[in-house]
């Protein structure tokens, strides 16, 4: 997934980890590519421009551009959807390999074919469906400039072609043979389908939403990329309930309207920017110096140092990446085995999926009524609880197997140290400042975050030249375009496992165990973990995230705390085997396979159970700071 992230030790590590969940990249038009790599980059720096120059006109002089956010909201649209689709073609998206993978070579080249005629089946009967919108939206204009609103879905139309163009590119690829078989078979389906809803249909309720699900495993593991398996699974359920489809259409749109994912492709870009700018190295020398004397210091520093880093980053696989090879090096000039290093960077990255800047945090908030300030503040706690828990597991192993000390560091040059990371430390706390004191929204700050990485990367690490960030600008955007099409097609997947009675379903299914509030957080809990296994952790989130929250107010949990609860759970399911992507691109980072760390991980992963439970059974945890800063 995280394709772009550079690391200190060169490209290889984060490609090789990306290679893991992705699918490889090959050259469609080098012309063409650099085209849309460039608009999308001008596309994201002007939207930069644009709400960083409001946010600082409003804090100054009291005033402000009235069509910022308008405009901004058109270039979040054009990310999303033209950014999505040449994070398809670049091999961005999320797949799930393990099904296929078990195939031989020559029934992996059919299968590998077939997804690229499951993703022009989605992207024609979104363009066919989308039509309509375009037209019954000719007349109506918007509200500040006053174009027609049909304008606004230009970037759908253009993104879908797009995707239909890289498909049929790829499909040239493949033998004759190969594209036969694969769309027969894909046929074979679309037909059996329409058969069986044609004489058993329309399909709602229970079988609807069985259906559903099962389609959805079904194509994930057949290795469709997920957004469209989301995409393409509430395009049949909504045809086969008798539902008008262009609703979904409508619903892809609507799903990245809200504001504050405006704040999704700037969080990234200022992780990049701080990645490629040389903010790594320096962090993880300080958090060295500070905890290395610890038995097990250097994976105690590698807790510490994936706590902060989360907080800049916003994405687990850019942590992963960047803190596991910056640390990687040392961690075997001291003698540790790199299976139980990836162990502790898998626990770490569990640990940091509640703090701020958290892309799933920020994306849940989105699509539900959970206040996106209050909700990073109250992820900080837990992870701390979780990080606590981790750091006093490595203590006992550390004791247990003699790891060994860092050599001990003179405070004058811990006092160096500090100054040199100061900078880097200043983004989270620039974050939690700017959101608690109500300086700006979440968006805003995120747009200030990014503008304060470039300065500390041009000026005080003098990592970043004009070259390096015109490339940064290009794969943030496509990174976000690979985030925001997954949260359009899961948005509208949710919908419509809403709409055919998911959470009708799901209370009687609790009330046979008891209607009980621990069964409602043990189910949450195992579900959650299961699903962020299997599909990842934001279409999990995306799917099940809203229904689960609405579920709260029958129980008396506070959505808030039962949040937090939930998104630990998701990260638990994406960082453990078989199934866990990040876990995969751990081993991958630290040189190591999944046989190997498995059983070193599972300590770790018992001592994080354990940590989930005592934030489960304790909501004060998750809700301490949010009062203390009076925020609801």
């Amino acid at each position: 997934m995280n394709h772009a992230i550079a690391s200190p030790e060169g490209d290889s590590i984060a490609v090789a980890a990306a290679n893991t969940v992705a699918l490889p990249h090959r050259p469609f038009s080098p012309r063409i590519e650099h085209v849309f790599d460039v608009l999308l980059a001008l596309v994201l720096f002007l939207e930069l421009l644009l709400l960083f120059g409001n946010t600082a006109l409003r804090g100054m002089f009291n005033t402000s551009v009235v069509w910022a956010n308008e405009v901004a909201e058109y270039s979040l649209t054009s990310l999303a959807f033209i950014g999505g689709a040449i994070a398809y073609h670049r091999g961005l998206h999320l797949v799930v390999r393990i099904g296929i993978d078990q195939l031989p070579r020559r029934w992996q080249d059919y299968a590998e074919c077939a997804r690229h005629y499951f993703v022009i089946a989605v992207a024609i009967v979104a363009l066919c469906y989308a039509y309509p919108m375009w037209h019954d939206s000719w007349n109506v204009l918007t509200v500040v400039l006053q174009i027609p609103k049909s304008w606004t879905l230009l970037p759908f139309f253009i993104g879908m072609g797009l995707t239909v163009v890289f498909a049929l590119a790829e499909l040239r690829r493949h033998t004759l043979q190969e594209n036969i078989v694969a769309g027969m078979a894909v046929g074979v389906l679309a037909l059996a389908w329409f058969l069986a809803q044609y004489f058993t249909g329309p399909w709602t309720g229970s079988p609807a939403i069985l259906i559903a699900l099962l389609l959805l495993l079904f194509l994930v593991f057949a290795g469709v990329p997920i957004a469209y398996v989301l995409s393409v699974t509430a395009y049949i359920c909504i045809y086969s309930s008798g539902e008008d489809p262009m609703a979904v259409s409508l619903a892809m749109s609507n799903g990245i309207s809200s504001f504050i994912l405006l704040a999704v492709p700037f969080f990234i870009l200022a992780g990049n920017v701080m990645t490629d700018g040389g903010l790594t190295k320096p962090l993880a020398d300080w958090v060295t110096a500070m905890v290395g004397r610890m038995r097990g210091g250097l994976l105690q520093a590698l807790v510490v140092a994936m706590y902060i880093f989360s907080g800049i980053s916003g994405s687990k696989i850019a942590d992963v990446a960047a803190v596991g090879t910056t640390l990687k090096g040392m961690l075997k000039e001291q003698g540790y085995d790199p299976a139980e290093s990836a162990a502790v960077l898998s626990a770490a990255g569990i640990m940091g999926e509640t703090i701020p800047p958290s892309l799933v945090m920020m994306v849940l908030a989105s699509i539900t009524t959970l206040s996106v300030a209050t909700f990073f503040v109250a992820g900080v706690v837990p992870a701390a609880v979780l990080g606590v828990c981790l750091m006093i597991i490595i203590h006992r192993r550390a004791k247990k197997h003699d790891w060994p000390r860092c050599a001990p560091i003179s405070w004058p040059e811990r006092l160096r140290l500090s100054g040199r990371a100061l900078p880097a430390l200043a983004v989270p706390v620039i974050l939690i400042i700017g959101i608690v004191g109500g300086i700006a929204t979440t968006t805003e700050v995120s747009s200030i975050a990014v503008v304060f990485s470039i300065l500390v990367s041009v000026f005080i690490y003098r990592g970043m030249n004009m070259r390096k960030f015109i490339r940064t600008l290009a794969t943030s955007a496509a990174m976000a375009g690979m985030v925001l099409f997954m949260v359009s097609a899961g948005s509208a997947f949710s919908w419509t496992l809403a709409i055919t009675g998911l959470q009708t379903v799901v209370s009687d299914f609790l009330a046979l165990l008891g209607g009980s509030t621990f069964a409602f957080m043990v189910f949450s809990v195992v579900l959650m973990v299961i699903m962020g296994s299997i599909l990842e952790g934001l279409p999990s989130l995306l799917i099940f995230g809203p229904m689960l929250l609405q579920l709260t107010r029958n129980y008396g949990i506070d959505p808030m705390a039962y949040g937090i609860v939930i998104i630990i759970s998701m990260g638990i399911g994406t960082f453990i085997p078989p199934f866990g992507v990040c876990y995969f691109v751990t081993c991958s980072v630290m040189d190591t396979t999944v046989e190997r760390v498995t059983p070193r991980f599972l300590p770790y992963l018992a001592m994080l159970l354990i940590g989930l439970v005592f934030i489960a059974l304790f909501p004060a945890i998750s809700l301490a700071l949010p009062h203390a800063f009076n925020l609801h």
